[in-house]
């Protein structure tokens, strides 16, 4: 667990005690963003003393990658009678960075902490099936994949298998978090009416995360 301890001296003075220091630690200072959670500990001192009973604000600024800033709400409390204060933060679940203050309620006293979070999350694609889950001899079908992701698509792959054979394609996205990609493949016709084609997709988003879509099995009909 890494740790980052920073220190603001700074006087202040709150029920009668010289509480003139605030210190912040967070772990881990880079996140998984399928975990999304940041665990925060601040500490109130006079001189070297903990201090509890005292209020704490504790505020979030966080962006992704993209440039996107996203809204955290603030936490506050009091500290212990061992001078501490503990929370954690949840739904850091996007690609970036962001830095946490603590702040006494009274005063100007603060300390500052970084953090990252690293996309860990795949991408989602789900195949939207023909009607009926049928395809007719000797056609050329279009299938729908709808992917998302919550940084952005990268490139989304299309294979469908059965009796005519293999047929691959790929699609090179544009790193749009939410899309819908057609591909095509052709029926024959000379294969067995009442066989089946089994079509498969997978995608990957722009950290090189992948995730397949759930098969779809279809019957060639006349």
């Amino acid at each position: 667990m890494t740790k980052l301890r920073l220190l603001c001296l700074v006087p202040l003075t709150a029920c009668g005690v010289d509480t003139n220091n605030v210190d912040i630690e967070v772990a881990p200072q880079v996140i998984s963003s399928i975990d999304g959670t940041l665990d925060i500990r601040a500490t109130a001192t006079a001189d070297t003393d903990p201090v509890g009973d005292q209020d704490i604000n504790i505020t979030v600024a966080y962006t992704d990658r993209n440039g996107t800033a996203h809204d955290v709400a603030p936490v506050s409390g009091k500290t212990d009678h061992t001078g501490v204060f503990e929370t954690a933060i949840n739904g850091l679940i996007w690609d970036g960075s962001g830095t946490v203050t603590a702040a006494l309620a009274k005063g100007n006293a603060d300390a500052v902490a970084t953090f990252a979070v690293l996309d860990r999350s795949p991408p989602k694609a789900v195949i939207l099936p023909p009607a009926s889950n049928q395809v007719r001899l000797g056609t050329d079908v279009t299938i729908q994949v709808h992917v998302t992701d919550e940084i952005g698509i990268s490139q989304v792959w299309f294979e469908s298998n059965g009796q005519q054979g293999r047929q691959r394609s790929s699609v090179v996205a544009s790193g749009s978090s939410d899309s819908m990609l057609s591909f095509d493949f052709a029926v024959p016709d000379n294969v067995t009416v009442g066989s089946m084609i089994t079509l498969y997709a997978l995608a990957a988003d722009l950290s090189g995360n992948e995730a397949a879509a759930v098969p779809v099995v279809v019957t060639v009909t006349q």
